[in-house]
């Protein structure tokens, strides 16, 4: 009997050890790669405010402020400007970014008259929330704001996003609930938060698969997050809109062969592909400036917007 107990112990003991490294990795690989406070977007956000100059920040002091608030209950950003037009562009920062970032592809829109909104994502700028979902729930935010501003004019809507916000906004495209967008231009989305995240995570020399398979059944159970249903391909294949996709040659945060798999899963007469040479994750505009506007341009034109 003495014996019975002790192996039985033994058990609860070895049971509670694993279950508690488990959810002390499972954790530790969360937070660092979709809290509010993940080391891995500190360091992007850092990076972004380094390179921030005087012109950007003072260029979004003319933009009014506006706020929604999601089903989950967050109140989100955006930065609205009216300049009199029936065409609104929809900017979406990356992970790590905030509308500080998207001072560039603002200006594309605004030298072709149209309205903008350039969001806070949740969990990003001044928007609240304490996690970031890869597109799960960002998609669904964006969605809320189209509504928000068609109760404000009829408008014919351009969606434009970079990198995580690439990827929401052809998840908000290809829904079906989606309204008056007429086409997107998406630049160096992923196209599988799963694939993507286990590339980021390749990259580590401290048992990277036995880590990525505890973040990825962390963040499932109890994040409630399946980071292999958020499949940005997978829906692209139910779109009938337009779009433009754009990724640098040189991308080593979401590898370049992700755009051929999201341009595939597309209707041929409904696509376009633009590969900026030499280009890095999410500089595409600044290696080229005039090449990037001019198949911008060239793509909105072709649609009347």
């Amino acid at each position: 009997m003495y014996i019975f107990v002790i192996v039985i112990l033994s058990i609860l003991v070895l049971f509670l050890f694993q279950f508690g490294l488990y959810l002390l990795i499972g954790y530790s690989s969360w937070h660092f790669a979709m809290s509010r406070k993940s080391k891995l977007k500190k360091g992007i956000e850092l990076s972004s405010k380094l390179k921030r100059t005087d012109i950007e920040k003072e260029y979004f002091k003319d933009f009014e402020k506006l706020n929604i608030v999601t089903q989950d209950n967050l109140k989100l950003f955006g930065f609205y400007k009216n300049n009199n037009c029936d065409k609104l562009a929809i900017i979406v920062h990356g992970y790590g970014g905030s509308h500080f970032d998207m001072y560039n592809q603002t200006k594309l829109f605004e030298r072709k008259d149209y309205d903008t909104l350039v969001v806070d994502l949740r969990a990003h700028g001044e928007s609240e929330g304490d996690m970031l979902t890869m597109g799960k729930y960002e998609s669904q935010d964006l969605l809320s704001w189209i509504d928000f501003m068609l109760s404000m004019k009829n408008y014919k809507i351009a969606l434009y996003g970079i990198s995580m916000g690439a990827s929401s906004i052809l998840l908000t495209i290809s829904d079906k609930k989606a309204k008056n967008i007429i086409l997107a231009i998406e630049d160096c989305g992923f196209d599988n938060a799963n694939r993507e995240f286990s590339y980021i995570f390749s990259k580590s020399k401290i048992k990277r698969k036995l880590i990525y398979n505890l973040f990825y059944s962390y963040t499932k159970k109890v994040k409630n997050i399946d980071l292999k249903q958020i499949d940005i391909a997978k829906s692209l294949k139910s779109c009938s809109k337009p779009i433009l996709f754009i990724h640098g040659d040189k991308d080593n945060f979401v590898p370049t062969e992700m755009v051929f798999t999201l341009f595939d899963s597309v209707n041929e007469k409904n696509r376009e592909l633009y590969i900026a040479k030499d280009a890095t994750h999410g500089n595409a505009f600044e290696i080229n400036p005039n090449l990037y506007r001019q198949r911008v341009y060239s793509f909105l034109n072709k649609y009347g917007m």
